[in-house]
C-alpha cells in the first residue's frame, strides 16, 4: 500500500468512527437532541461509551501516525518495507477499532501495536534515508 493510500484509509476509518458516534447519539437521544443549543453531555450506554473511547483513541493515534505517514511521504521513502508498514498501519487501526467496538480487549493490544510499530518503522526509514 502506498503512503497516500494509507493516509486516505486512515481518514476513512476516522470518518466512519465519528459518523457512527454521531448517528448512535441521534438514534439513542433523538434527532431534536442534535439541534438543541442547551444540550448536556448524554448519558452513555456501555456501547456508546466504547464508541466514544474508540473514536478518542483514533484521534490520539493520529498525533503520531499522521506525522509518520506525511513525513515518510515527504521524504520520498519507498520500498516493500514502506508499503508493508503503510498497509499494517491501516490494518492495525481498522482491527483495533473493530475489536474495541466489540469489547474484545485481549486481542486489541496486538492490533494497536501493529499500527504503532509500523509508524515507528516509517519514522526510522524517513530519518535514515538521507532525504532530510
Amino acid at each position: 500500500m502506498t503512503i497516500t493510500a494509507s493516509l486516505i484509509w486512515f481518514a476513512l476509518i476516522s470518518l466512519i468512527l465519528v459518523a457512527t458516534e454521531i448517528m448512535y447519539t441521534y438514534a439513542t437521544k433523538g434527532i431534536p437532541y442534535g439541534f438543541s443549543a442547551n444540550r448536556t453531555a448524554p448519558e452513555l450506554t456501555p456501547f456508546g461509551a466504547r464508541l466514544k473511547r474508540t473514536y478518542q483513541n483514533q484521534v490520539e493515534s493520529a498525533s503520531y501516525i499522521l506525522p509518520a505517514l506525511i513525513g515518510a511521504g515527504m521524504a520520498g521513502v519507498s520500498g516493500q518495507g514502506v508499503k508493508w508498514a503503510a498497509l499494517l498501519i491501516v490494518v492495525g487501526r481498522a482491527g483495533y477499532s473493530a475489536l474495541y467496538l466489540t469489547g474484545i480487549s485481549f486481542v486489541r493490544v496486538p492490533a494497536f501495536v501493529l499500527g504503532t510499530f509500523s509508524s515507528a518503522y516509517l519514522i526510522y526509514v524517513a530519518l535514515t534515508s538521507g532525504a532530510l
